[in-house]
C-alpha cells in the first residue's frame, strides 16, 4: 500500500473514514485526543471510551464533545461496561489506546498498572470476541520488549518481557492480543486486528507527569533552566502527527485485507534515534528561533530512578506493509511542539492548536509546508 504523499493521501482517508462508526478507548488521553480529533476531520462518528479521572483528560473530553465527539465514560478494567458500548454500536474500526502510560507510576502502583495496561487488553479484546467490529487495532510500546541495551533495534520477532512493572504490564498486553487472535481465528471472528507498538511520541499538549516533552516545554515557558537527568538516554521519538497517520493507514489496511488478521507492528522513526539531549537542543533552538529568550541546559541525574540508557526501535516492517513514511524529524517535531505551545500562549484553546496542526498536516486547507519540505529532501 502506497502512500502519495500527505494531500494525496488525505483525500483517500477523506473517502473512507467519512460515516465510520469509531470506538476509541483512553481518547481523552494524549495520543486519543490528538487521533479523535483527526477522524472528526475526516467525518468519522466517534465514540469515545475512558475514565476521565483527572483534570486535564477532563478538560479534553469536554473540548473533544465540542467537536462532534460523543463521550462514554467508563474503566477499561470494567467489561460489563466495555460490553454494553460495543454491543450496542456497530463499529466498524476500534481503536485501543487506554493505559497507565507512565513508567514511574508502574513502580509506585503496580497492581494498577497490570490491571489496566493487561486486564484492560483483556476486556477489550474479550468485548470485540463477543460483538464482532470490522478491525481493531490494539496498541502496546516499545517498553514490550525485554531490553538488553543492545546497540540493535529491537524488531517485532524480539523476546518480550521486562523487569519493571511498565515493561511487563506492555509485554503481557502483547500476549494476551497473540491469544486472542487466534481465538478470533478459531472461532471464525469476523474481526480483524493487528498491535502497534509506538516509539516514544511526542507533540504539542502532552501533559504527563516526570515525561521529558512536557517538563522541557514547562520549564521553556516559565523563563527557567531545562533540567535533564539522563541526557545521554537514546530514545525512538516520534511526532504524533506521524503515528496518527500510522494509525489511519493500518486500519484502512485490516479493512480492506491488504494485512494479515493477528499482525504487529513497530511504529517507529528510520534511523537510530535520538539522545534527551538532542531533543532538548533541538526545542531549545525552536524555542530561541520563535524570538523568545534563550534558556540554560542543566544535568541533574536522579540516582533513585530506574531507567534503561539505550533503546531502539526497527520500524521497517510497518514501512513496508503499510508505505509509511515518517515527515518529521527531530528538528521538525520540535518546531511542531513549540508551534503548538506559543498559540496556546498567545490565546488559542488547545484543542484550536491542536485542530490546526492536524488540519494543516492533513492538507484538508491546502498544499502544506510538511510537502515542500519532502519535496525538497527528495529533489
Amino acid at each position: 500500500m502506497a502512500d502519495p504523499g500527505l494531500n494525496g493521501r488525505s483525500c483517500a482517508f477523506a473517502d473512507t473514514w467519512q460515516r465510520r462508526r469509531v470506538l476509541i478507548t483512553g481518547y481523552s488521553g494524549f495520543v486519543g485526543s490528538w487521533l479523535t480529533t483527526a477522524l472528526l476531520q475526516l467525518g468519522a462518528d466517534v465514540i469515545g471510551f475512558s475514565a476521565n479521572e483527572d483534570a486535564c483528560t477532563r478538560a479534553r473530553a469536554a473540548d473533544l464533545a465540542v467537536l462532534g465527539a460523543k463521550s462514554v465514560v467508563g474503566d477499561v478494567r470494567d467489561i460489563e461496561a466495555l460490553h454494553g458500548v460495543m454491543a450496542a454500536h456497530s463499529f466498524d474500526v476500534v481503536f485501543h489506546l487506554a493505559a497507565q502510560p507512565l513508567v514511574s507510576k508502574g513502580w509506585a502502583d503496580p497492581q494498577l498498572t497490570f490491571s489496566t495496561n493487561i486486564g484492560g487488553s483483556v476486556n477489550v479484546l474479550e468485548a470485540a470476541r463477543r460483538c464482532g467490529p470490522s478491525a481493531l487495532v490494539h496498541v502496546t510500546s516499545d517498553k514490550c520488549y525485554r531490553n538488553r541495551e543492545w546497540p540493535w533495534p529491537y524488531r517485532e520477532v524480539d523476546e518480550l518481557g521486562g523487569g519493571c512493572p511498565y515493561s511487563v504490564s506492555k509485554a503481557g498486553a502483547e500476549l494476551i492480543f497473540e491469544s486472542y487472535a487466534e481465538l478470533f481465528r478459531a472461532d471464525g471472528n469476523p474481526t480483524r486486528a493487528a498491535s502497534v507498538r509506538f516509539g516514544n511520541i511526542i507533540g504539542g499538549g502532552d501533559q504527563a507527569a516526570n515525561r521529558l516533552v512536557p517538563d522541557l516545554v514547562a520549564a521553556l515557558t516559565a523563563g527557567e533552566p531545562v533540567r535533564l537527568r539522563r541526557p545521554a538516554a537514546i530514545r525512538p521519538w516520534q511526532h504524533v502527527l506521524d503515528v496518527i497517520r500510522g494509525l489511519l493507514l493500518l486500519a484502512d489496511a485490516l479493512v480492506d485485507g491488504s494485512v494479515t488478521p493477528g499482525d504487529v507492528f513497530n511504529f517507529a522513526p528510520p534511523g537510530d534515534g535520538a539522545s534527551v539531549q538532542e531533543l532538548a537542543q533541538a526545542l531549545v533552538t525552536a524555542w530561541t528561533d520563535s524570538g523568545r529568550a534563550p534558556t540554560e541546559v542543566i544535568t541533574e541525574p536522579v540516582a533513585h530512578l530506574a531507567e534503561d540508557e539505550l533503546l531502539r526501535l526497527d520500524g521497517r516492517k510497518a514501512a513496508a506493509a503499510l508505505g509509511w513514511r515518517h515527515h518529521f524529524d527531530l528538528e521538525r517535531a520540535a518546531a511542531e511542539i513549540i508551534d503548538w505551545q506559543l498559540r496556546v500562549l498567545q490565546g488559542a484553546d488547545p484543542h484550536e492548536a491542536t485542530a490546526h496542526q492536524i488540519q494543516t498536516f492533513l492538507g484538508t486547507t491546502g498544499p502544506t509546508p510538511y510537502d515542500e519540505r519532502q519535496a525538497d529532501s527528495d529533489s
